[in-house]
């Protein structure tokens, strides 16, 4: 009996020392991450990380990598042969006992500051009770002052509830303040508090590794994985420092990231692709056309934004895109962000390849990122639609802007070293030039008004036709010439008991004619000074006793 314990308890001996053994085989390493390629929505991160393994069979855990991250996307390479022979990945919170000193230390002083505040607020309770309580006292000396209280003791008793109304107020007033202050401070610090709550709650991920190596001996693994919590989006600066000067467009980018951790010194690659998802091309389904009347508007309405996208109409050709800086520029050129930037472009998308080391804080906030900046022609014109505005814009035509490599944007201007607002840059648009608008110039004036003479009502058997004619007046007040581009619009008819007639007769010549939207477009020179007429007619035929929405 003796020698069977002994044998249980030399076999449970083995058991645990064997189970010791395989515990201390598993090694942690700390994962450091090394590149982020950022797209409009999500990154991919590469990790590095290195351990020494023994010959056959390993299990590592990699730690520090992201806790939000596509599981799916995981790649895993390993150096020296080793075979990674199973993976398993899962998120674990990381206690910083730094943080829960800071936590304790903030606390204690919300106390301290929580509780002055309590005594301050029954300090201000008894005061109004106070004020209260001699505002009443007051009165009733007053009301009885009929019952013998004479002139002059009237006069004392209203001195004296001044004099000690003046000192509690006083007294409100400085207890309100310090009532304010220590409800800012409290808010601050329970603030303070939230952010290290969340710094103490924050997860890593870690990635449980089964390994098989060939030889012992360090090696050196590479992790890449996809996470949706990172994104960058495009802006310009577009500085024109006059109208004979080419337009000068630097481009910037603001980069964000929730990931759980922060990129310190990492190589940042921007790009505009989005990673699939799974989406496949699409195909075609039968389209069976049924009487809808809505679907007749709904096709003219998108027909109709498209063609008002255009701002003035390619009259002559374009001058040729200068890319280059003038020679008195590359003079004073500076060392830039162009010095550490490559741009490739292929079939699929455009990257920034950043050649300096970035930190990009984990909390979301916006970094700023200058990227490029190129010099390029452009055409200045002065666009007005009177009917829908009379303010006068300066407008900026870019011709071959789709070499520039621009995305879609917001974009800030500044003229002439004065800062003008914010334009939208949309690269979606079909049109040959790319239409910048820089503000509006009052210096150059548009009136519309409808002329009474040319414009009549007649009754034509059932029908009723009506004339219209309006006058615009364009002055250049400016000392130098402009290129002035005007619109108008005249209606549509849609029903044919409805005739709309474009009266040229009584139209100034005009530039283009958008039939299809009923717009007519001047686009002239005036000279500095000068003031021109120009003039639109038309005609509306229906049926008497009808309503039009003329």
């Amino acid at each position: 009996m003796k020698m069977i314990r002994s044998l249980f308890f030399t076999i449970a001996l083995a058991i645990c020392c064997a189970a010791t053994s395989y515990s201390q085989d598993v090694k942690t390493v700390k994962a450091r991450l090394q590149e982020a390629t950022v797209y409009f929505s999500g990154a991919q991160l590469t990790h590095s990380a290195s351990c020494v393994l023994s010959k056959g069979e390993n299990q590592i855990m990699i730690e520090g990598l992201s806790p939000i991250l596509d599981v799916n996307s995981l790649k895993i390479k390993a150096s020296n042969g080793v075979l990674v022979s199973s993976s398993e990945y899962s998120t674990q919170f990381a206690k910083d006992n730094t943080s829960d000193a800071k936590t304790k230390k903030l606390q204690d002083s919300l106390t301290f500051y929580s509780v002055q505040l309590s005594e301050i607020n029954t300090e201000i309770a008894i005061l109004n009770k106070t004020i209260d309580l001699l505002q009443k006292g007051t009165e009733k000396s007053v009301s009885g002052s009929t019952q013998g209280l004479s002139s002059a003791e009237l006069l004392a008793a209203m001195n004296n509830y001044g004099e000690k109304m003046r000192n509690l107020q006083a007294q409100l007033n400085k207890s309100a303040e310090t009532q304010k202050k220590l409800t800012e401070t409290i808010a601050r610090l329970q603030q303070q508090i939230n952010e290290e709550t969340l710094k103490n709650a924050k997860s890593t991920g870690v990635l449980k590794l089964t390994l098989s190596a060939p030889v012992a001996g360090e090696t050196v693994f590479s992790v890449t994985y996809i996470s949706a919590a990172a994104r960058w989006v495009p802006f310009y600066d577009i500085v024109i420092t006059s109208v004979d000067k080419p337009v000068r467009i630097a481009a910037q980018s603001k980069v964000s990231q929730t990931t759980g951790m922060d990129w310190e010194k990492i190589k940042l690659t921007l790009s505009t692709s989005t990673p699939s998802n799974g989406k496949t091309a699409p195909l075609f389904n039968a389209w069976f056309l049924d009487f809808e009347k809505d679907m007749v508007v709904v096709a003219y309405g998108q027909q109709r934004k498209t063609m008002q996208n255009a701002f003035s109409y390619d009259l002559a050709e374009a001058a040729p895109m200068q890319l280059q800086m003038s020679d008195e520029v590359l003079a004073e050129k500076e060392a830039t962000m162009d010095d550490y930037i490559v741009a490739n472009e292929n079939e699929l998308n455009l990257t920034y390849n950043i050649d300096l080391p970035y930190t990009i804080p984990g909390n979301g906030r916006e970094q700023r990122i200058d990227l490029q900046t190129k010099e390029t022609e452009a055409e200045y014109k002065y666009y007005c639609a009177p009917k829908l505005d009379t303010e006068t814009y300066l407008l900026a035509e870019i011709s071959d802007w789709e070499k520039l490599n621009l995305l879609s944007g917001q974009a800030q201007i500044t003229y002439d070293g004065n800062y003008i607002g914010k334009t939208f840059i949309n690269t979606q648009q079909t049109n040959n030039k790319l239409t910048l608008t820089l503000g509006t110039d009052k210096r150059v004036s548009v009136k519309r008004e409808k002329m009474q003479d040319f414009s009549s009502s007649k009754f034509l058997g059932n029908d009723v036709k009506q004339e219209f004619t309006y006058r615009i007046v364009v002055r250049n007040n400016r000392n130098n010439a402009v290129k002035m581009v005007l619109k108008d619009q005249y209606p549509l008819s849609t029903q044919k008991n409805i005739e709309v007639e474009l009266l040229t007769k009584n139209t100034t010549p005009w530039t283009a004619n958008v039939e299809e939207l009923g717009v007519i477009t001047w686009e002239e020179e005036l000279k500095a000074g000068e003031t021109r007429e120009y003039r639109i007619s038309y005609s509306v035929k229906y049926p008497k006793g009808s309503k039009v929405g003329l």
